[in-house]
């Protein structure tokens, strides 16, 4: 709950400069003529002209136009909108063509200099300004000659210094390329002192959401670099990115403060090569937080739509900009609904459900509502980097809370495989005592018994040196293998330590009990590998397999090799191979090598490997290899 507040707070901190201007009074809201000769401009905030404006369709009149006494047709009154929007009985007016649009203000009683600055978003799509006559600023091209528009996409700042009681201001604009044509936002009026206070709230609004979602991208992107395989991390980071370069170019502009103006055809092409990155990563991470649910249809869409977006740049520019629309509101519908859907579906599973929840409300609210308001003429940025902000902020604390979830219940996986794991070789020492136990008991028994039925016979001295030699070597024997029970406990329990070590030894200690030489060398891939690798209850089986196959390869090597046995175990991308070398003992017939290794083939293939046999004169030699996949540690996907 804190952290909803937080962000509220947040959200209400950027929210302030929605009140940075005022409306026209109520009595002004009606005419293209309005008196502001009482406003006490150097402690008034701006305020908003956009309201009852002189409108001429299909004429670009300039001031001399109006001062003569020639034939002008009779001005609708309209708002500082698109003229796409407006409706006069059946008559309505299409995007493309031109128009001049009228305002006069009295903004003083007295005829001293006065200081103000106009200022305004950018139109659609070019604009040229004139003020009491004055010719003041173009931006791009008016005319009405369709080829010779030139669209622009910066905002105006216009220092009006005059002595003169009025302004009359006249606004001719021309579109030819965009879907709508025609003014757009607020047609903001103030003294210097306060139009700077405004804009400066409006970049410090913006430079703050900005930071912040730099500092979120930034963060999740060093996490991926520190868990490169949960890519939901850098997913989300790249969304992010694609936020912060867009951010620039909405509302304030603030790109142009660090490069050159880029043209109203650039902006257009980059803004919607950016949502396309954005729609794509946008999917790839809810695949990954919903890795069991990938639904390939919703996917596939995304795909082709991209593909299809990435060409539409080529198409005519009368078109393009209804293309890349259709693209937005069309995608940005999918990607709510398969999102509401999947944390429907998944509402017992998802941890962080409630945050995701809100991050995709509040980016689908704003979203929507900066689509809706900028087809209607009013400026939407300020909502769509409050959605980006918000979003980010929810969906920052909803992937923190996935995962620690994640880590949390990972972590109560392996300690529970890991307590199987020492039940299971406890149980399996418990064995291997009572076997140990009922082994010992067995032979003590034995000579018990024996020894009774010899204690009352007769004997000569030679029978009893034989009888003598028969118990030694029977408790020599007996005692032999009470060792070689208690080595071999030994040895599974150093395994599950490290299993490298313990493999070592095992081999080490049964080639010494028959006077053979061994040479047991490991790469280091090979050691690093099992050093990483726990045994836990899902990989335990198989390292129980190799311990035991190659504990049978050493036992066929003792039964059939001389001399020094040599063995190699390596890594090489993915898979062990481990080679084995002896000399056969010329004195025993070599046994049926199908037959003998029957075992060790039984183990290889659970271990899906696969083994070779060369012998060449008297050498053995053994080849054995299998993937590593099976010794991984897999514990349970979120």
């Amino acid at each position: 709950m804190k952290k909803i507040i937080r962000w509220f707070l947040l959200l209400l901190v950027i929210a302030i400069q929605l009140n940075c201007y005022q409306k026209l009074p109520q009595k002004n809201q009606f005419d293209s003529y309005i008196d502001l000769s009482g406003t006490d401009w150097e402690n008034s905030i701006p305020i908003n002209l956009s309201s009852s404006w002189e409108f001429y369709w299909n004429q670009l009149l300039d001031p001399n136009d109006f001062d003569s006494n020639q034939t002008i047709l009779k001005p609708y009154i309209v708002d500082f909108r698109p003229w796409t929007n407006l409706r006069f009985g059946n008559q309505t007016f299409s995007e493309k063509g031109y128009a001049t649009y009228r305002k006069r203000i009295k903004i003083q009683k007295e005829t001293t200099s006065k200081h103000l600055v106009i200022y305004f978003s950018h139109l659609h799509t070019s604009s040229k300004v004139f003020i009491n006559g004055n010719f003041v600023q173009e931006k791009g091209k008016v005319s009405t000659n369709p080829k010779e528009v030139i669209p622009d996409r910066t905002n105006s700042t216009i220092d009006i210094i005059t002595n003169n009681p009025e302004l009359d201001i006249v606004l001719q604009i021309a579109n030819q390329d965009f879907y709508h044509g025609g003014p757009r936002s607020e047609f903001l009026i103030a003294s210097p002192k306060q139009m700077q206070i405004f804009k400066n709230k409006n970049l410090m609004a913006e430079i703050f959401v900005f930071g912040l979602i730099f500092a979120s991208a930034l963060y999740h992107l060093f996490f991926y670099f520190q868990n490169t395989k949960q890519f939901a991390f850098l997913y989300f980071s790249v969304v992010c990115f694609s936020f912060l370069i867009r951010i620039p170019f909405l509302n304030s502009k603030l790109y142009e403060y660090f490069i050159p103006v880029q043209s109203f055809l650039f902006q257009s092409i980059l803004l919607h090569y950016i949502n396309i990155i954005t729609f794509l990563f946008s999917m790839m991470f809810l695949n990954e937080l919903f890795k069991s649910y990938r639904n390939l249809i919703i996917n596939y869409t995304f795909y082709i739509g991209a593909l299809i977006a990435l060409f539409t740049p080529l198409a005519p520019r009368t078109i393009q900009t209804y293309l890349n629309f259709v693209y937005i509101l069309v995608y940005l519908s999918l990607f709510m609904g398969y999102s509401i859907y999947l944390l429907y579906r998944f509402r017992k599973e998802a941890q962080g459900l409630y945050f995701m929840a809100l991050a995709l409300f509040a980016l689908g609210i704003f979203c929507f509502l900066a689509i809706f308001f900028n087809y209607y003429g009013v400026q939407g940025g300020l909502y769509l980097i409050s959605g980006y902000l918000l979003y980010v902020g929810f969906q920052s604390a909803s992937l923190s809370k996935y995962f620690a979830f994640a880590i949390e219940s990972r972590a109560n996986i392996e300690r529970h495989l890991y307590e199987e794991s020492i039940n299971a070789l406890s149980k399996q020492r418990a064995e291997l005592q009572l076997m140990v136990h009922d082994q010992l008991g067995a032979n003590l028994t034995d000579l018990k018994v024996y020894l009774e039925k010899k204690r009352n016979l007769t004997q000569t001295q030679t029978e009893i040196n034989s009888e003598f030699d028969f118990v030694y070597n029977r408790v020599v024997s007996t005692i032999h293998s009470l060792r070689n029970q208690l080595l071999y406990i030994e040895d599974l329990s150093l395994i599950f330590e490290n299993f490298v070590t313990g493999l070592h030894l095992t081999l080490l200690r049964r080639y010494s009990d028959v006077g053979r030489e061994f040479d047991f060398s490991t790469s280091d891939e090979f050691t690093n590998y099992f050093n990483q690798v726990k045994i836990i209850g899902n990989n335990q089986n198989s390292f129980l397999n190799l311990f035991y196959l190659l504990y049978e390869v050493c036992t066929n090597d003792i039964k059939y090799g001389m001399g020094d046995s040599i063995w190699n175990l390596d890594l090489n991308r993915g898979e062990f191979h481990i080679h084995q070398r002896n000399v056969l003992n010329q004195s025993i017939l070599p046994p049926n090598q199908k037959l003998e290794l029957k075992s060790i083939k039984q183990r290889l293939n659970q271990l899906k490997g696969n083994l070779t046999v060369e012998i060449l004169d008297k050498f053995y030699h053994l080849k054995i290899h299998f993937p590593a996949e099976s010794f991984q540690n897999r514990p349970n996907q979120y």
